[in-house]
């Protein structure tokens, strides 16, 4: 009976053991995506902001960037490069990039996180259907772009003009987070309740598309 007890109690210790090890390694995993250690250039935050707040005259969705934005440029190769991170894809124009991109530099921010960014508007692919229903691409996406689609395919979404699943294409703006080389989670968009990118987000809107980022640290990945 003593050695039964004695090997009950070896058996929980280890379980235990397991669980702690376990849910140590998932928190260290998360901070290696954060990248707080890598040092942020100011001259990209510069260029970042004024990208954008440039446009404030001409876009009815006006913005204002924080000087220290913890924002890095990327290129396609960097982004097949990355073992773990956080990447935002869009391009300053996009309205619904606007009202995604203050939230985001907050959660940023307070995570100290560091933002991969990734400008799409010139590298994707055009695809359509021609008269009998195939499917035509009428522009060439760069190398790099068809590359990303390949390795992150299961966690982007479909290209919803052509209607066919297995063909993928990078919305703006997706916040994509990798986790040792895969595409683990996606933010698209901002929230349901936004019909009109030209509106903006109001304060409990922000907060919510805020809270959808934060989803990946809480263990609340939803797709």
């Amino acid at each position: 009976m003593k050695d039964l007890r004695l090997l009950a109690s070896m058996l929980l210790a280890i379980t235990v053991l397991l669980n702690v090890t376990n849910c140590q390694s998932k928190h260290d995993t998360k901070e290696a995506v954060k990248n707080s250690h890598v040092s942020l250039k100011e001259e990209e935050g510069v260029r970042f902001k004024q990208e954008l707040e440039n446009l404030n005259k001409t876009n009815k969705v006006s913005v204002l960037i924080p000087d220290n934005a913890r924002i890095v440029y990327a290129t396609e190769q960097d982004v097949l490069a990355l073992e773990n991170g956080i990447v935002l894809f869009g391009w300053p124009s996009c309205p619904w990039f606007r009202n995604a991109i203050a939230p985001l530099l907050q959660f940023a921010e307070e995570e100290k996180a560091t933002i991969y960014y990734l400008n799409i508007h010139d590298i994707r692919d055009i695809k359509e259907k021609d008269k009998e229903g195939k499917v035509v691409e009428t522009k060439a996406g760069s190398a790099g772009y068809a590359a990303i689609l390949a390795k992150f395919h299961d966690v982007l979404n479909p290209y919803t003009a052509v209607g066919i699943d297995s063909i993928k294409r990078i919305s703006s703006p997706t916040v994509l987070f990798i986790e040792k080389g895969k595409g683990v989670h996606k933010v698209v968009s901002t929230v349901v309740s936004q019909t009109d990118p030209k509106i903006k987000l109001d304060s409990t809107q922000r907060e919510e598309l805020k809270q959808r980022y934060r989803a990946y640290f809480l263990d609340e990945h939803n797709l």
